[in-house]
């Protein structure tokens, strides 16, 4: 290795080390820094839903639109807890009603589906099986259904 090529490396090392720290990525692991992105996000308005949340509520505006004249949709995250009303499903959760309602609507005045959140439980009635879950008997009814009027089926979950 020549001279010239070692006072390189080395240069480069002494300025990046310092670098790194004043930056803060020395002392982040990768699993820290997930952990950072999602924590504390319940609550806020954002412009993507990370993984590990849903939204309840979804405003059109120019928040998200880079700059453009167009509105854009902005979600109001949440974490996902048993007895939440969402505009979408959580892994690790069922569901037990459908309900409409224009505040996860991309479309002024137009109705959108709804989901009420449930951790499952043995024995519960629930609009859908999880992953790992069988159930032991069905029933039809407007609880779940996505089209208003239409019935469905919901589950006694077992598991």
């Amino acid at each position: 290795m020549s001279v010239a090529r070692t006072v390189r490396s080395a240069l480069l090392a002494a300025f990046a080390a310092p670098a790194l720290l004043l930056s803060g990525a020395a002392g982040t692991t990768p699993a820290s820094a997930a952990t950072t992105t999602v924590t504390g996000l319940d609550g806020t308005w954002a412009c993507s839903v990370p993984s590990g949340y849903v939204y309840d509520q979804v405003s059109m505006n120019r928040s998200c639109s880079g700059g453009g004249t167009w509105n854009s949709p902005q979600f109001h995250l949440r974490t996902p807890v048993d007895g939440l009303t969402a505009c979408t499903g959580a892994p690790g959760f069922t569901y037990d009603f459908v309900g409409h309602s224009t505040t996860c609507s991309q479309s002024s005045g137009v109705l959108a589906t709804t989901f009420h959140l449930r951790t499952p439980v043995n024995g519960m009635w629930a609009c859908s099986v999880p992953s790992g879950w069988t159930y032991s008997a069905t029933t039809s009814n407007l609880d779940c259904a996505s089209v208003q009027g239409v019935p469905t089926t919901k589950f006694r979950l077992l598991g």
